[in-house]
This record gives structure tokens, sequence and C-alpha cells, in this order.
């Protein structure tokens, strides 16, 4: 879409559409503005008419109370003669006594009395009380009925009258106002906006209410035909005043985004030296070449930058580099020189894989799935040399072989925007070949570890070990409360194996015994040589039974060994074994092996070749 096609719908998205938009609400706010004033003249209207009731009311009043003083009607409700009452209520009534009176109801324990025309509004209600101050009951009178009332007060206001009783039945008034009716006390439009009214609620006799309704038209609500030509004319002439202002301003527009446009290509060629001319004025396009302006020089600084600051992070991870000789965490070193190398060479993705002691290790950074096909690719080729450049499509990779001894490894990158090259592949051969010296210190290291934890004769773990062990399992037997079994072993007559064939054949005897030990234990037990020819399993979670059972199979494994001597025999032995076991929240672990060394003896002394539990008693030998 050019720039002229968008201004144009600018124009109308921005001038025309708001202005019909304004249109409506101008129209729809003259309208509000009549209906207005035709509200608020009802609402005043209303009052005066509010006024008039109180009127007539102070008149009935007055009534009341000329006829609270008539003896005769005094004198039959204190005797309860209703007959007498009525009588002298219609006597009260009658024209010739006051015409005013249209109607009287008067009410005395429960009855009712109610003489006169029984559609008049507006009563005015009293009590009736005797000259000693008893109460005699209530009256109430009306001196106007809904017609005349009606007439009266379309006179006042000028408007139609209804007047409606409490089941809204109109009594008195215009019949043609409307059917619907707007709630009590409050001026609305009715009947879908053809009329406009007020209704006030007056009480009637009884408990009964009466509606005095005052109604407008509806076309009294609506701006006349001149207000909406007026309104009309002056929008379309703001219409062509604003599109005779839009041409001109889009001309000049157009003129200086041109200029704006040539800047702008020419700085994405990378012509920095190239200045946009700002022109004469000082409008917001001029601080706009400004703009562009002071951006093509701090783009020129920023370069400069930026390359200081490669050369910087450049040294900064040579120095990280030469920190992964010290280092002893495998997992770490991979993820450190893999996260180092793809931020040393800005790649999207960077994958480690090292294989040592037959176990492969594998660490990855950014997006290695969506590089997946050319990084192993690419790891597959460095095999065959230093290091290897692969691409493919707009997708490139770099691996350097990771050479160290006793483990075989490559380091992978990889990105999208351009290929690597040789000071890249310098950098992470640098990286790689620090994390070398750095996993063969982790071996060592491991190594070590094994020599110090770790019988040189048997395999199995040395008195040391096996202490760790012990404390271990006696904290979690503690925490967990379950039971934790000790077995100790002693080989029968070892001595006379060394004395008659020579320690040589009484090293693979230990030897023997410490694989048959290590097919015996379970999982998380640990077996260990704790002296020349004895050796101990601790074994956590294990009741007696359970030690037992594991005692005797190594007892038959032993039993069964065969070991060729050099003169062709073959050597059997025999073992004793003792075990112990321990339960609850305190557990003594040298007691428990003193235990289990007790049953070793025994053993021993009950004729070998047999196990012995710590609560078993054996007869001396």
């Amino acid at each position: 879409m050019s720039f002229r096609t968008r201004l144009n719908l600018f124009f109308v998205l921005l001038v025309v559409a708001p202005l019909f938009a304004v249109g409506v609400v101008l129209l729809r706010t003259v309208d509000g503005a009549a209906q207005g004033r035709v509200e608020a003249g009802l609402a005043a209207q209303g009052r005066a008419v509010a006024r008039v009731g109180d009127v007539f009311r102070e008149q009935a009043a007055g009534v009341n109370t000329r006829i609270a003083k008539d003896r005769e009607l005094a004198a039959g409700l204190r005797s309860g003669n209703v007959s007498r009452v009525r009588r002298r209520a219609g006597q009260l009534l009658s024209p010739a006594t006051d015409a005013r009176r249209l109607r009287i109801t008067i009410a005395r324990s429960g009855r009712v009395v109610d003489v006169g025309s029984p559609t008049a509004v507006l009563p005015q209600r009293n009590a009736l009380v005797s000259p000693t101050g008893a109460r005699l009951g209530t009256i109430e009178t009306s001196v106007v009925g809904p017609k005349d009332l009606a007439r009266r007060l379309e006179r006042l206001t000028g408007r139609d009258i209804q007047v409606r009783n409490g089941r809204g039945r109109l009594i008195g008034g215009d019949a043609s106002g409307p059917e619907e009716l707007p709630p009590p006390d409050r001026v609305k439009s009715v009947d879908g906006g053809d009329f406009t009214a007020v209704r006030l609620r007056q009480a009637g006799f009884g408990s009964a209410q009466d509606d005095i309704v005052i109604v407008a038209p509806g076309g009294e609500s609506r701006a006349s035909t001149g207000e909406r030509v007026a309104l009309a004319g002056t929008l379309v002439l703001f219409l062509l005043l604003a599109a005779v202002g839009a041409l001109a301003v889009s001309r000049s527009l157009q003129r200086q985004v041109g200029v704006l446009l040539e800047g702008s290509k020419r700085l994405g060629d990378g012509d920095f030296d190239h200045e946009i001319p700002r022109g004469t004025g000082d409008d917001e396009f001029a601080q706009l070449a400004d703009g562009f302006n002071a951006m093509s020089r701090q783009l020129r600084r920023r370069l400069d930058e930026l390359e200081d600051e490669r050369v910087r992070m450049r040294s900064a991870i040579r120095r990280i580099g030469e920190t992964f000789a010290a280092n002893l965490d495998r997992e770490g070193l991979l993820e450190i020189v893999v996260q180092a190398a793809a931020d040393g060479v800005r790649a999207d993705a960077a994958r480690a894989v090292v294989v040592a002691e037959g176990r492969e290790e594998v660490a990855e950074t950014g997006s290695t799935s969506r590089f997946d096909v050319l990084l192993r690719r690419a790891a597959a080729d460095a095999a065959e040399g230093r290091e290897v450049f692969v691409s493919d499509g707009g997708q490139h990779a770099l691996a350097v072989v990771m050479d160290a001894a006793g483990l075989a490894g490559t380091v992978v990158v990889a990105r999208d925007d351009a290929p690597f090259d040789r000071g890249d592949a310098e950098m992470v051969a640098y990286l790689s070949a620090q994390a070398a010296v750095s996993l063969e210190n982790v071996g060592r290291h491991e190594e070590a570890e094994r020599e110090a934890h770790t019988d040189p004769l048997t395999g199995l773990a040395n008195r040391r070990r096996f202490n760790d062990a012990v404390a271990i399992a006696v904290d979690a037997a503690q925490r967990d409360g379950r039971p934790l079994s000790m077995l100790v072993l002693d080989l029968d007559h070892f001595k006379s194996v060394n004395d008659e064939h020579g320690h040589v054949v009484g090293d693979d005897v230990l030897k023997a015994t410490a694989r048959a030990m290590q097919d015996a234990v379970r999982g998380g037990d640990v077996a260990a040589r704790i002296g020349g020819e004895e050796f101990a399993i601790v074994m956590p979670r294990s009741d007696t039974e359970g030690a037992r059972m594991l005692a005797e199979r190594l007892r038959t494994a032993v039993e069964r060994m065969r070991v060729p001597a050099p003169d062709g025999q073959e050597i059997r032995l025999t073992t004793s074994i003792g075990t112990a076991t321990g339960s609850g929240t305190v557990i003594d672990a040298p007691a428990l092996l003193a235990a289990a060394d007790a049953a070793l003896y025994a053993a021993k002394r009950g004729g070998r070749n047999r196990t012995v539990s710590a609560d078993e008693t054996l007869a001396p030998e």
C-alpha cells in the first residue's frame, strides 16, 4: 500500500468517520437537550401540581375541623350508633350544608362509614377526639373530584392531565394519553417515545393511592427540522475544509518522506557518512532528519565500541578457560565450555560430548534441536581431524576435537547468520583444550577418591569407607525407625593356606571370597575388607532373619569355592559368620559391630563353618 493511499485512508479514518460520528452524537445531543427541556418542564409542573394538591388537602382539613365540632356526629360516635353516624354524615355532605364536601369516610373500631363520590381524590385524614381527649375514630374528607382536578391542572400547566386510581384505571382527564406509565415520581419517555410523562403518586382514601399523570407529546422531545438542517450544513462545510487541508498536507508530506526514505536507504546500505538534509523549518520532519543523522553517527561509534567489546570478551573467555584446569566437576565443566563457546563465537547452539571410562556425558545450550542434524554431522566429521567446518543451506557448524588422557570428545557450535572463520575455530579449540586438561584432573581426582576408599587387593570397600557407610546407615535407620544389620566373616584356617601355598595363593583366595561377597550382597549393602582375612557387610533395612539368610548364602558360596594352587591342587575353605541387628531411635554402631564380632567368635568356638546371630548362645569349643 502506497504512502498516498495510506494518507487517504487516514483521512477517511481520522476525519470522515469521526465527523460522521460527531454528527450522530450532536444530533443525539440536540435531541437530548430537547428531551431535557421537556423533562425539566414536566418536573417543574409536577411541583406546581403537588402544591395544588396541598391546597385542596388544606381545604379538606378545614372541613374536617368543622365536621369534628358537630355534636350530633360526636354523640353517634360515642354511642357507637353506626346508623346515626351515617345519617349525620350524609346530612353534612348535602349541598345545602357545603357543596365542596364530595366524600366523607369515618372509621371507628374497625367499622367504616363512607358517603359521597367514590372517585373523589386528594383526601385529608384527621383523628376525631372527644372533649375529654378520648379517641372517637378517624375522618377523611375530599373536596375535589378527578375530572374537576384534571380540568384545573390542565389550565394551570397547559398539558394533558390524567387522574388514575390505584388500579391504574382512568377516572379523570384526557383518555388519549399514553397507556404505559412511568415509575411513580419519575419523568420518563413512554410508549416508544410517543409521550413524555411524569406520574405523581398521591395518598387516597384508606390505604389506596391515586396517580396524577402530566403528559407531553413525544414530538417536543426531538430537535426541530431547522436545527437538524443547520447542523448538517455545518458538518458538510467542515468536511470540505478538512479535505482541502488534507490534500495540501498530503503533498507536503510526500515530498518530505521521499527525502527521508532516500537517506534511510543509504543508511541501510552502510553509508554512515551520508546525512539527510533537514530543510529550513523546525517541524517534526526536520527533527526526524536530525534524529537520523544522530543515529548514523551513533552507529559509527557503536560499531567501534562493539569491536573493542569483542576483543575484551575474547580475553575474558581466555581467562575463564584458564580456570577450567582447577575444576573437578565434569558435568559443570561441560556446561561451562558449551556456554563459553557459544558466547565466544555468537553461536545459536552448542553441544559438548565426552566419553570417559565407557560412559558418555553430554552438555548443551541454545536451540540444539533445530541444529541437531548438522551438529551430529559435524561431530562425526571431526573425529577424523582437529576441526571441521560444515554448512547446510543457511545453517553453519564448527566442530573441534577434545583430546585428553583416558577420554575422547568433541565441542560443536552452530548458527544461522554466517559461516564460522579461523578465529572462531581458534577460540573453540582453546576452550576445548583447557576443558580437556580440567577433565583429566577430574579423572585423576575420581581415581584418587576410589583408591582412598577401596581395598587395593579385593576391590571391596576398605575400613575407612566401611566406617563411613556404617555412619550413614545408622543415621538413616534412626530417622526411619527401620532395622540395621551387620555381618562379620572370617575364613577358617586361612593361615594354613599362606603357610602351605604362599601368600600369592592366599591373595587369590581373598579375591575369590570378595567376588562371592559382591555376588551375594544387595544393592544397598556395603561389603568391605576390614582385616587380613576378615570381612564385613553393613545391611540397611535388614532384620535378623534377613541378615541370617544373606550370611548362609555367603557361607555356602565360600564352601563351594575352588581356588587352584600352583602344584595342581584345589584349595577348599569354609567361613564362620557372625551377625547382629539393631533397631529403634538409638543405635550404637561400635556396640553393634562388637556384637557381630562376638557372634563370629561364637561360631568359631562352635565348630566353624556356620552362622551365629548375636542373640544366639553356643557351647564353648
